[in-house]
């Protein structure tokens, strides 16, 4: 049975993925086709839909363990936390604009560099402190209720029209 770290590490490597892939592009300034740009414009809202609702899933899954579990864990969550608000405000500006518009290429830069941030910051520092805290039996039950999570939180959680 996978534990918490291997589900939320699945989570990581999926959006790390279309990350690379959005970075890869090719973009309209490059000279990018309808299509191309069309395909751009739904791995946005894809990228949108999954890292909501891993942020979501970390909120009411995670932060609570780590504050239980970890010795200086509230500091930590809070932390995480704030990192997690700044993408998804990044995530609010990046819904509203064209895959076209220059302004998306910076954006999408700009949460590319925080969003890999945070994730090094979780797995580096986060995790194996809880990991550490945490009976094996207890981060199984962890990765089942996020795993329950994934089905329950809705696509669009923290998505600000």
């Amino acid at each position: 049975m996978e534990d918490v770290f291997d589900v939320l590490a699945e989570d990581h490597e999926e959006i790390r993925q279309v990350l690379a892939e959005l970075e890869k592009g090719p973009i309209a300034a490059t000279g990018a086709t309808e299509d191309q740009l069309m395909l751009r414009q739904i791995m946005t809202e894809e990228l949108i839909i999954e890292q909501s609702k891993h942020e979501e899933i970390e909120l009411t899954c995670l932060w609570p363990a780590l504050r239980e579990h970890v010795p200086g864990g509230e500091r930590l969550a809070d932390r995480a936390i704030c990192a997690e608000l700044e993408l998804v405000t990044l995530l609010a500006e990046l819904d509203k604009l064209d895959v076209s518009q220059p302004s998306f290429e910076r954006l999408l830069s700009q949460f590319t560099e925080a969003c890999r941030e945070h994730f090094d910051f979780e797995e580096q520092q986060l995790w194996p402190r809880l990991r550490t805290a945490l009976p094996a039996r207890s981060a199984a039950d962890l990765g089942r209720k996020v795993l329950l999570a994934r089905l329950a939180v809705p696509g669009n959680a923290l998505r600000i029209a």
